[in-house]
């Protein structure tokens, strides 16, 4: 049987920071060799796991149909309340019942953007606000969908160079000091993630959830056929994975929203 191996638990330390070894990159702060499994075929990683070590190793996010052509797109937000007074700090503006995020959607290639969304995601619930042509968007959403590891994704739409449109998501994960104090947002390095491999003769379990509820893949798809307005989502790199359905052992997550 195909030993199954996924990031447990991924590492903050810098894929761009370490140095380059054959295979992979060499991390100081562990003294550990960091296997780039992107750039592995599936007979030599097999082969490394058959020693039984604990190894690292690095994985991008490889969505099904995902284009060879990457998009980084910039996120640039300022955060207005309902304070009284423009010299409230951020920490304490944090706790307003309303939380807008102005800002806008930039592609860092300089492609044009044809359309554009941001969201704030739960479980639950989604937040979201469309941008207009020049990318520009207000989002706004109650201060008690903020967590530990807030998830923002955005969707979007751009002009390539050959005329034709292209389009795709991105997700990222922030703190809340983090989405609310800072004004860039590089999505493109979120991509990446690193850690310690967890190895598993079965492959982890899918999740699907309705407006926060867990229910199973048949009755998911059957309410989707029955419901096309609703809105759906999708996820597969597994540190978004990990953070919205608060599981460490699942593979994908499947969300679908009623309102």
């Amino acid at each position: 049987m195909k030993k199954i191996f996924q990031i447990k638990k991924p590492c903050p330390q810098l894929w761009e920071d370490m140095q380059n070894t054959a295979d992979g990159k060499f991390c100081d702060v562990c003294e550990k060799k960091v296997w780039d499994l992107d750039h592995m075929p599936r007979t030599e990683i097999d082969e490394i796991l058959k020693n039984g070590d604990s190894i690292c190793g690095k994985t991008s996010l490889l969505k099904p149909a995902f284009s060879s052509v990457f998009l980084a797109l910039t996120l640039t937000s300022a955060i207005y309340t309902n304070a009284q007074t423009a010299n409230k700090s951020l920490v304490e503006n944090v706790y307003q019942k309303n939380i807008t995020i102005s800002g806008h959607l930039v592609s860092l290639k300089n492609r044009k953007l044809v359309s554009g969304a941001i969201s704030l995601v739960t479980l639950d619930q989604l937040y979201q606000a469309k941008a207009d042509e020049n990318g520009n968007f207000t989002l706004s959403f109650p201060e008690k969908a903020l967590t530990e590891h807030n998830i923002i994704r955005i969707d979007y739409t751009v002009l390539e160079s050959n005329n034709k449109e292209f389009t795709d998501q991105n997700s990222s994960i922030f703190k809340t000091n983090e989405l609310l104090g800072k004004q860039n947002f590089e999505i493109e390095d979120r991509y990446v993630t690193i850690g310690g491999i967890m190895i598993s003769d079965n492959a982890p379990p899918d999740y699907y959830f309705l407006d926060g509820k867990k229910i199973g893949k048949r009755k998911f798809e059957n309410v989707q056929k029955e419901h096309p307005e609703y809105k759906y989502l999708a996820f597969y790199d597994d540190v978004i994975v990990q953070k919205l359905a608060k599981k460490s052992y699942i593979k994908n997550l499947y969300l679908l929203y009623s309102k």
